[in-house]
């Protein structure tokens, strides 16, 4: 059984207030989604069962934004076409 810190991205605070400045509120940048996509693969690759869900948490936006950013992402360029 997995215990909750292996199912949580492991981000710093210094993190986490980074991608929330790069929001810019409604605003959404290049360089917030390169973060952010950067964050959420390197959380699969360590095994978070639910990146989304954890980086809404810390971005105060549900889930659903979160792969809405996703998507940004991938059509911006950021993100291989395969990503989620």
């Amino acid at each position: 059984m997995m215990t909750d810190a292996l199912r949580a991205p492991k981000m710093t605070e210094a993190e986490i207030a980074e991608l929330r400045a790069l929001r810019e509120g409604y605003h959404v940048t290049h360089a917030f989604l390169a973060r952010l996509a950067a964050h959420y693969i390197q959380a699969e690759i360590d095994g978070v069962l639910n990146p989304a869900r954890h980086l809404a948490d810390h971005l105060g936006v549900q889930r659903q934004t979160v792969l809405t950013y996703m998507r940004m992402a991938r059509r911006s360029g950021v993100l291989p076409t395969n990503r989620p």
